[in-house]
Parts: C-alpha cells; sequence; structure tokens
C-alpha cells in the first residue's frame, strides 16, 4: 500500500510519514559528515597535514558545487525519489570505503563518494519540504534540520565512548550509519514523493540578479561559519584543548546538541528576536568562538562550542527560507533547491579548507579566529533594516 502525500499547504507545521523520512535522510546525511569525529584519529593513523585532513571534510562542499550546477538534469530524468534512492546509496558506500579504507586515498575518495550522495540529497530535500509544508517551510527546515543534531550526538558518543575503551572508531561508525539506513528504508519505502514541475532548462543566470545573489550569498556566509566548526570541533579539543580522543569526540557532541536545541527552539527565538533573530545567531557564535581561543583550558572551550553551536543551529533554515522568499517567486523549487546546494557547497568546500591552511601557517588554536569575523560580516550584513518613516 502506497502512502499518497498531499502538497497542499496545511493549516500548521505537522509531522507525518513523509517529513519523518526527511529527518531520517538529514540522519544519513551526517554519517556522511561524521568524519570531523574522527578527523584527529586519521590525521594521527596516516600522518596526514591540515589540508590533506581537511580535505576529507571539504569534498561534500565539491559535491554540492557539482550538484549545484548538473544536479538538476539529474533530477529532472531520475525524478526526486530515484535521486534520493542514489544519494542514499551513494553515502552508504562512501561511509563503507571511508571506514574499511587502508590509506588515505581510500579514504578521501569514500567521503568523495559520500559528500556526494549528501549534496544530491541537500540539492533534493528543501524542494521537497517547500512543496509539501507551504507557508510553514521555515519551522518545517528547522524541525527536520534538528534529527542531524541528535544523529551527531549517537555519533560521537558511541564512537567517543568506542575511543575512550581503546577500541576501533570503524565499528561503531558502520553499524550507525547501517541502521539510519535501515531506519530511512522503512519510513520511506511507502510515501510517494511530491514531484515539481519545471518549465524550460535550468540556468545559473538568475544569480546575477540582486535580489537571488544577495539571499544566496547570505546563505554561504552561515555555512561557512558554522560548519567550518563543526567540521574540526574535535580536532580542536583534542590538539589545543588537551583533551584524549575519546573525551573530544563526546563533549564535542555538545555542538550538535544545542544546534538540536536552538533549532527546537526557533519559533520561540523567532517571537524573542524578530527580524533580528540571523544577526543575533550571528553575534553568539562569534562570540562562543572567541571563548574557545582566548579562554584558558578544556571546560571554558566547551563551554565555547556550546555557545557557537547554539548560535549557528537557527543560521541554515532562516537563511534558507529568506532565500525562498525572497527569490521563489521566478524559479522553481528544483532550480531552487540547486542553488542552495551550490551556497552550501561554495562554503563547505572553504571553510574547512581555508582552517585547514591557516591551521598549518598559524595553529589550529589561532586559525579559528577566522569565525568571529564571518560571523561580524554576517551580523552587519543581514541585520534588520530598518522601514523608512512615511509622513
Amino acid at each position: 500500500m502506497v502512502v499518497t502525500t498531499t502538497t497542499a499547504t496545511p493549516t500548521r507545521f505537522r509531522w507525518d510519514r513523509l517529513t519523518y523520512a526527511s529527518a531520517l535522510g538529514y540522519c544519513m546525511l551526517v554519517a556522511g559528515l561524521s568524519v570531523g569525529v574522527v578527523l584527529g584519529e586519521l590525521r594521527a593513523e596516516f600522518e596526514l597535514n591540515g589540508v590533506v585532513a581537511a580535505l576529507h571534510g571539504s569534498t561534500f562542499g565539491v559535491g554540492l558545487l557539482a550538484a549545484g550546477v548538473w544536479g538538476v538534469p539529474v533530477v529532472d530524468r531520475l525524478g526526486r525519489r530515484r535521486a534520493l534512492l542514489l544519494s542514499v546509496g551513494a553515502i552508504g558506500l562512501g561511509v563503507t570505503l571511508f571506514c574499511l579504507g587502508p590509506a588515505w586515498p581510500i579514504t578521501l575518495f569514500g567521503t568523495a563518494l559520500s559528500g556526494g550522495g549528501g549534496a544530491l540529497l541537500v540539492m533534493v530535500m528543501p524542494g521537497i519540504i517547500s512543496d509539501h509544508h507551504g507557508e510553514h517551510r521555515a519551522t518545517a527546515f528547522a524541525a527536520v534540520n534538528g534529527a542531524p543534531g541528535v544523529a551527531g550526538l549517537l555519533f560521537s558518543l558511541l564512537i567517543g565512548a568506542a575511543l575512550g575503551a581503546g577500541l576501533s572508531w570503524r565499528p561503531p561508525y558502520l553499524l550507525l550509519t547501517a541502521l539510519f539506513m535501515l531506519a530511512l528504508a522503512v519510513v520511506a519505502w511507502p510515501v510517494e514523493v511530491p514531484e515539481s514541475a519545471r518549465q524550460g532548462s535550468f540556468s545559473l543566470a538568475p544569480l546575477a540578479q540582486p535580489t537571488v545573489l544577495r539571499p544566496w550569498l547570505h546563505i554561504v556566509n552561515a555555512v561557512l561559519t558554522e560548519f567550518t566548526v563543526g567540521i574540526w570541533a574535535v580536532t580542536y579539543l583534542h590538539e589545543v584543548g588537551k583533551a584524549s580522543s575519546g573525551l573530544a569526540a563526546v563533549v564535542a557532541s555538545v555542538f550538535g546538541i544545542m544546534m538540536f536545541t536552538a533549532r527546537m527552539m526557533l519559533p520561540r527565538l523567532l517571537v524573542r528576536f524578530g527580524a533580528a533573530t540571523i544577526a543575533v545567531s550571528f553575534l553568539t557564535i562569534g562570540t562562543g568562538a572567541l571563548i574557545m581561543v582566548f579562554a584558558p583550558g578544556l571546560p571554558a572551550k566547551v563551554l565555547g562550542l556550546t555557545i557557537v553551536g547554539f548560535g549557528g543551529g537557527p543560521l541554515y533554515p532562516l537563511t534558507v527560507d529568506a532565500f525562498y522568499a525572497k527569490a521563489g517567486d521566478d524559479l522553481d523549487s528544483v532550480s531552487m533547491g540547486a542553488y542552495c546546494a551550490l551556497a552550501s557547497g561554495a562554503a563547505v568546500t572553504i571553510g574547512p579548507l581555508v582552517l585547514g591552511v591557516l591551521a598549518d601557517l598559524v595553529g589550529l588554536r589561532w586559525a579559528l579566529l577566522v569565525v568571529p569575523v564571518l560571523a561580524l560580516l554576517g551580523a552587519i550584513t543581514q541585520r534588520p533594516r530598518r522601514t523608512p518613516r512615511s509622513y
């Protein structure tokens, strides 16, 4: 029996089978992105420098760039449902190669596969959520993107526990990935995914329009600011905070916990801060990053990471929602998803790699100062504008 979902706008945001499947899809994305939890172990095992280590986190960004440029014809040809099947399969295979690879070229190829699969998922999913939830997409984006925080917590805790016990990180990484894939198959298989009608061929030309480019750049800035810290958090707490490998993986889970908490609290944050929520979130990230850099001792650095995670939680759903609201009148949802993938790809490719290069030049501690700079830029450029008073 096929469970058919409707794309009609509900009177309020609701969790249904398609929404749960979307959340589990993002949990699979976490499986592909959790390389940051074991980046320190990988650096030690294969004697990787900062650039090669950062490339493991940047392959997702490269995949996003490819999806943003060439992904729309793939989705047009396959349809959303088969595109999602392809993305999840690529993530599963990529994680397997990453965990079992005996040398860094193979682990890097594995992250390239999982990154490409995750990129296709990121490209397709926002359009599905937007079409399904309509005017409630901001709440839906936040709710669905909150689930990865729980998944990230599980990866951090189980892998950290294994490392703390002197065991390999590979079995728990593979096991959790397999469990999320199984759960997604059970929940999503009977669901009919809404397709999007598109007219004409896909083009990047609209990015030249200020009404599209400006909110697109805001997504880039948001992902640059929060994703860069997330990828390097475990390694930072291990190398700068002097935590053991197992402890670093466990305590770094506060980043995902606080992102999840902030996204679940988003409706209340919007009531409290209104149009200033994005700017406040950026300033919160900047404050947390400064604490991570300058405050002595591991507990203070974990506190800083906690603040960064809470500040980063609202940024992606709010900037994506603003992009759909400002640029959505002239673009179909598949193309919008491609633009969002392109924005995330630019940030995910550049952010961890730049931090890795800076870490090789000045050390990881001082390299993190790039985050407060990005946060200040975001707070200034995305502060609420006063409406001119009419007389």
